[in-house]
């Protein structure tokens, strides 16, 4: 008699029972690196408008109180997830840029990130960035 060819169940039932466990593990991970690169990207972003905004005081005597007064254009790698704001006050010259999570992002998770003209960076739920 031959035998015949194939799987059993119960071997479909461990093979899927594995893949299972090693996507519970692997998704979460993968979700915080991506989670991680949006946040760098938007940390990159907020220096290059502290360096601009230093620039600028040096011009203008002030801090300029909107992105589009320094000339930036947000990068496509943080339009969709964080919401960029200056706030300038004046006197003394004093600048807080604000990158806000967007609602319904995986950063809304990750909490406002602020920088001041003092280079103090700040993360909500967490010392420094």
């Amino acid at each position: 008699m031959r035998r015949k060819q194939g799987f059993t169940l119960m071997e479909v039932l461990i093979v899927v029972a594995i893949i299972g466990i090693l996507a519970a593990i692997a998704i979460p991970s993968y979700s915080y690196h991506v989670r991680k690169g949006h946040r760098a990207s938007a940390q990159s972003y907020m220096t290059d408008i502290a360096t601009k905004q230093a620039q600028y005081l040096l011009d203008a005597r002030t801090y300029a109180s909107s992105v589009a007064d320094l000339g930036l254009t947000e990068p496509p790698s943080v339009t969709p997830y964080y919401t960029i704001t200056i706030s300038a006050s004046s006197p003394p010259p004093a600048f807080m840029i604000r990158a806000t999570p967007k609602a319904g992002t995986a950063q809304e998770s990750d909490g406002e990130l602020t920088l001041t003209h003092t280079g103090a960076k700040t993360r909500a739920g967490a010392s420094g960035w």
